[in-house]
């Protein structure tokens, strides 16, 4: 019987923080992705618009973590979930918070 592993020493409701960042001289237009875990950047997909284009972030995040979490602690791990797992909702400042509905 194989059982599940999550993430050691995780916060069991994750909380996920998408904006947008402007073009610079150096850097498109890109989706900023944060949470406890960490903070990575992602190419602004002009074919998606609205919370779409958060959406579609996270989503990469949630991948990216899933495929660190499997290399540290094998293939049983489930990192944080999927989109699907998280309710979305806008701040006042413009950012999308994502929280885990596990």
């Amino acid at each position: 019987m194989k059982t599940e592993i999550t993430t050691h020493n995780e916060n069991p409701r994750a909380a996920i923080i998408a904006k947008y960042a402007g073009a610079t001289n150096s850097h498109g237009s890109r989706i900023i992705v944060k949470s406890q875990r960490s903070r990575k950047s992602y190419s602004y997909p002009f074919e998606l618009s609205g919370t779409d284009v958060f959406r579609y972030a996270v989503a990469q995040y949630l991948a990216e973590i899933l495929k660190e979490d499997r290399k540290e602690y094998g293939e049983l791990a489930t990192g944080w979930g999927t989109l699907a797992d998280f309710s979305v909702g806008q701040i006042p400042s413009g950012e999308y918070v994502f929280i885990s509905n596990k």
